[in-house]
Order: structure tokens, then C-alpha cells, then sequence
């Protein structure tokens, strides 16, 4: 039997911590809290839709594509977050008992927030993709992915070696230089940066040692690294090139607003979080040159764009596993689209990249789809309020543009 959630319910939904009691309530009218039986799929593996699923009470089995499972119960009125976000589905989740459980469409949250916030009294929103299949070359695509047939880019070699050197604990400033002078464009980056508006001391900075011991080593890793990843925006074809020069201006904007909220803030590194923000993206290097390697010239672009919002997830998460990222960049590349997510009450990277995500597109056409700051979570988490966010970043236009030209 299926019925509407009450208020209760809702409340216990971490994406919902920013609506009212009116809100909920309006919401609760347009849902339905639904039931499994035992061995019934909840969500099955290749599943391309776009809602998200919460578990409210009962046990639930996850099995991944690689064999691996794991079991998720719920059984009190703890908080809850939605269960295999990344679309298309990794996993088949199947009930182990009666399971109670909602699922409530991304867009249509979106579509509700931005109702709700301009005081619509008669608030109906068409639940969206529900029914909704894959496009074939997102079922191409993600079928490679899923038999290894993908070929994800390797961070080129310098790279490599100072991530390994890095992570060790006698490393020092002589030693990544010694690594570094093999590649003699990167070395002239950190000079120059060394010597920017950033970063500069009273004299000037003229060796590659001198460069790292001003910077020092955390933040001379960040900007190797960064460096590193921009090699990989490369492109053969002028649909593609296009593409790619738009996601790296967009990357870099990320990158310079996530050091300023991280800087402002005072909760993160600036250059770790200007290297998250820099990455967050980054599969869709990999979706483009496979729509460049393999996509018929005359694919529409719709289909196109479809793809790269279904699969840029999994794949920016998969590609930096492969590189040896720390875990919280892996959660930002996998999150930072889910402008509802929630997780924890605390705020982490993924939140303050998800934040300089939102700043990088207001005013752009792209804003048009997204809902308003005041009902994201992750901005509820931070001391300052959305008016100081946006007058922060406008105040900090000139510092932004350095950063970008800096990472350019």
C-alpha cells in the first residue's frame, strides 16, 4: 500500500534540512512513500533514471558490478541520505525483508526549490525521467566503462613521480626540484607563480628550489598536479576542442573561487581546495575524446550533452581513484552536481566546491536549471549566509582573475 510521507519523514531527509514545515508539507502532497517485498529490486545495475532513493525502513542488499556487496538497514528515525547516487547505477540494490522506501526525482526537487522560493502558492511539479531510458551512447559508453574497454588518460610522467615523492616523508624542496627540472615548462610555472601577485615575498624568486621553499611543498604539489591535469585538455577535433576549451575556463573559475571560499573560510587549504575545484570535472576529458574517437560526426548534440550528465560522475570519481587522489577530491568529482547532498551536518570539500560551482555560473544561461542558494544545504553549513557569499566573491573579482591566469 503506498501513501503520502508525513512531516517526520521528510525531516529525516538530509537533502530537505533547508525547507519549512510549509514546504515539506507541500512536497509530502506530491509523494509517495512505497513498498518492496523480500528479493524485489529497488534500483537495478545500468539504471540511467534521476531520482534519488532513500531506504526509510528496512534492509537492503547493494551489489556492486565487481561482486562486491554490502549490506544497509534501517530500522530507528535516524537521518538519511539517498542510496547509489551516480547514474547510470553501479549496483542492483535488492530488499532482503518489507522495505519502506521514497524516491523523489532531482529535477523536480530543483523545479520545487525554485517554486518554493519565490512564493508560488500552487506549487505542481511534473516528476521528470522517471521513465526515462539511456540514450544509446550512453549505453555504449557506460558498457565500455563497465568491461574495462574505457581508456582512462594516465597523469603524465613528472606528475607520477612527484606524487610519489610527495608521499614520502623525507621529501624536501631539493629533492622535487631534482624531479621537477625534467620538465622544464612546469619549473618555469612554479617560478612565475612563486612570483605572482599569489604568492610573492618582498624579492624576487629566481631558482626552482627558491620557487618551492616560498611556496612550500603542500602548495608547490597542488600546482604540480594542477599543471599536470591541464596537459590533458587536448582535442583533434574543432566539435571537441570547442567543448574542451569551455570545461577548462569553467574548471578554472571553480578552482579560483573554491581557493577564495577555502581562504575566507578558514576550514580548508586553499591550494587543496583549488586543486578540488580544478578536477571536479575532469571525466569529462575522457567522455569528450571518446566522442571524438568513436561518435559519428552527425551524433545530436543533445545526445551528447545527455552522456556527459549521466556518466561525468562516475567517471571523473573513477579517473581519479586511478590517479591516487585523495579520497574527499574523489567525493567532490562524484557530488559536486547534487546541489542537495547532505551527508553529514558538518561541512566538508565537497560542499565548498559546490558552492564555488554555483558562484562559476550565475549570470550564465546555465543558471537556469539550478535552485536558489538559499535552499542548498552546503550553504546552511558555512558562518556566512548567501548575501556575504555572493558580495565575497564580487569583492574578490581581481584576486579570481589572477588565480585563473595563474592556472592558465
Amino acid at each position: 500500500m503506498s501513501h503520502a510521507p508525513d512531516l517526520k519523514t521528510l525531516r529525516r531527509l538530509r537533502p530537505l534540512s533547508e525547507f519549512n514545515d510549509e514546504q515539506l508539507q507541500t512536497l509530502a502532497n506530491q509523494l509517495t512513500v512505497q513498498t518492496a517485498r523480500k528479493k524485489d529490486f529497488l534500483i537495478r545495475r545500468g539504471d540511467a533514471g534521476n531520482d534519488s532513493l532513500f531506504v526509510l525502513e528496512g534492509k537492503v542488499r547493494l551489489l556492486a558490478v565487481d561482486g562486491q556487496q554490502s549490506v544497509f538497514e534501517v530500522s530507528g528515525n535516524e537521518d538519511l541520505n539517498p542510496l547509489a547516487q551516480l547514474r547510470p547505477s553501479m549496483y542492483d540494490i535488492v530488499a532482503l525483508g518489507p522495505v519502506r522506501y521514497l524516491r523523489i526525482d532531482k529535477d523536480f526537487l530543483t523545479q520545487f526549490a525554485q517554486l518554493s522560493e519565490t512564493g508560488d502558492e500552487d506549487i505542481s511539479v511534473h516528476m521528470l525521467g522517471e521513465e526515462e531510458g539511456a540514450s544509446p551512447l550512453t549505453v555504449h559508453l557506460y558498457e565500455d566503462l563497465l568491461m574495462d574497454k574505457l581508456t582512462l588518460p594516465s597523469l603524465p610522467d613528472v606528475a607520477h613521480r612527484i606524487q610519489q615523492a610527495y608521499h614520502r616523508e623525507d621529501t624536501d624542496a631539493d629533492q622535487l626540484a631534482r624531479i621537477l627540472m625534467t620538465d622544464p615548462a612546469i619549473s618555469a610555472k612554479l617560478i612565475k607563480v612563486a612570483n605572482s601577485p599569489v604568492y610573492s615575498g618582498l624579492a624576487a624568486t629566481e631558482t626552482l628550489q627558491q620557487a618551492i621553499v616560498r611556496l612550500g611543498l603542500d602548495t608547490a604539489y597542488e600546482l604540480v598536479m594542477a599543471y599536470a591535469v591541464n596537459e590533458l585538455f587536448q582535442a583533434k577535433s574543432k566539435r571537441v576542442e570547442q567543448h574542451m576549451r569551455e570545461l577548462w575556463a569553467h574548471s578554472r573559475k571553480v578552482a579560483a573561487i573554491s581557493r577564495v571560499l577555502a581562504a575566507n573560510s578558514g576550514l580548508f587549504d586553499p591550494e587543496h581546495a583549488m586543486l578540488a575545484g580544478l578536477v571536479h570535472d575532469v571525466g569529462v576529458i575522457v567522455i569528450l575524446q571518446y566522442f571524438q574517437d568513436y561518435c559519428d560526426p552527425d551524433t545530436p548534440q543533445q545526445e551528447m550533452d545527455e552522456t556527459l550528465k549521466q556518466l561525468r560522475p562516475q567517471i571523473s570519481g573513477q579517473l581519479l581513484r586511478q590517479w591516487n587522489f585523495s579520497e574527499d577530491m574523489i567525493v567532490v568529482a562524484e557530488e559536486s552536481e547534487q546541489w542537495f547532498r547532505n551527508p553529514r551536518r558538518e561541512v566538508d570539500l565537497c560542499d565548498l566546491v559546490l558552492l564555488a560551482q554555483y558562484h562559476a555560473l550565475m549570470g550564465t544561461p546555465a543558471m537556469e536549471g539550478i535552485p536558489p542558494i538559499t535552499t542548498l544545504p552546503a550553504m546552511g553549513k558555512f558562518s556566512m549566509g548567501p548575501q556575504e557569499s555572493i558580495e565575497l566573491i564580487k569583492q574578490s573579482q581581481k584576486e579570481i582573475r589572477e588565480i585563473e591566469s595563474l592556472l592558465h
